[in-house]
């Protein structure tokens, strides 16, 4: 199989586990904040659900990596708290300089997390070396 075809089943397996992660996690999220959690603490709540759901889809669909598993999630976990501050920071500047509302903030959030943790996770976390050809 060419690289361009590799990287692009990548991306679209990526595009669609991401789907199903933020469908999770925002389900989590705005269920906290129905049931009064403060925007953070929802944050934390979702983000929690696809730490786990993420690492296990990323691993085995989207990367296909056979790795070695504990160093994975291990790698997994610094990008995951990179990626997380990033999005605190964002959620952050969402609600106070941007005056977002709750889920706009979140959605802005959502997006800087995504961005960086996929970028971390294809160089990082599930070495391209440990790809399949």
């Amino acid at each position: 199989m060419s690289r361009w075809r590799r990287e692009s089943a990548q991306l679209t397996r990526c595009a669609g586990s991401g789907a199903l992660n933020t469908v999770a996690g925002f389900a989590v999220i705005f269920l906290l904040m129905g049931l009064g959690a403060s925007p953070f603490v929802a944050n934390i709540g979702g983000y929690l659900v696809g730490f786990i759901l993420g690492f296990v889809v990323s691993k085995k669909f989207v990367f296909r990596s056979e790795g070695h598993f504990i160093a994975e999630s291990l790698r997994y976990l610094a990008a995951f708290l990179i990626c997380f501050l990033l999005n605190l920071l964002a959620l952050q500047i969402a609600l106070s300089a941007l005056q977002l509302n709750g889920i706009l903030a979140q959605l802005f959030a959502a997006a800087v997390y995504t961005l960086t943790m996929y970028l971390m996770s294809r160089w990082f976390v599930f070495s391209p070396a440990k790809l399949p050809q």
